[in-house]
């Protein structure tokens, strides 16, 4: 018989919070932010609503908890492409096309974060909040720009935080055209204007 495996009381708390997040950010994306309840997402993981009070203290924590971890891995998934690229131009247009496919198979994220955003943007504390972890997504994007700069010796017209700053905003607006439009954005728009954008910026040697 397998000897069980008793687990410390931080790691009993580290995998509680962790389930939590999984379930929570399948009944966000099935729910909606405002339809998502924390009795549901607490039937989803399996655990009490008293566990989910116990770990968060409400619904908006448990969604920047998500939040998190979704940034995690987009930031991953980036640092991923970047050791790919040969070029900046080459890495803009691998970034962007990842990024169209993230838009065009996460639909109900892209929706998700908008109805977030808007209600954080009227709660002075969780527009802070959520500002952070906008921050924190630029600064993987212009860290990525940065390392693909120092490994190929090539300059850009503007800094690698003017780019981030710049290509986010394009991408927030994409986001937008293809979810009224999504006919007309094909995956291969974005891809191909920002590496004509990253060209332009590129210093010519």
């Amino acid at each position: 018989m397998a000897a069980t495996v008793r687990l410390t009381r931080a790691e009993s708390k580290a995998r509680t919070r962790a389930e939590l997040v999984e379930a929570a950010r399948r009944v966000f994306l099935q729910r909606g932010y405002h339809g998502a309840s924390l009795e549901a997402v607490a039937e989803a993981a399996g655990f009490s609503t008293g566990a989910v009070y116990s770990t968060f203290t409400g619904k908006a924590d448990l969604f920047l908890a998500v939040l998190d971890a979704h940034i995690a891995e987009r930031t991953r998934e980036m640092e991923r492409t970047g050791e790919e690229a040969t070029t900046v131009v080459d890495h803009a247009e691998r970034l962007a096309r990842q990024f169209a496919a993230v838009t065009r198979h996460e639909r109900a994220w892209s929706l998700l974060v908008i109805e977030f955003w808007a209600y954080a943007a009227r709660d002075p504390e969780l527009r802070h909040q959520f500002a952070l972890r906008h921050d924190e997504l630029k600064a993987a994007i212009e860290r990525v720009i940065g390392d693909t700069l120092d490994r190929t010796g090539e300059r850009l017209a503007f800094s690698s935080a003017e780019v981030a700053m710049t290509a986010i905003a394009l991408g927030n607006g994409l986001t937008l055209e293809r979810l009224a439009h999504p006919e007309q954005m094909h995956d291969e728009l974005f891809p191909r204007v920002a590496a004509r954008i990253m060209d332009g910026l590129k210093l010519k040697v």
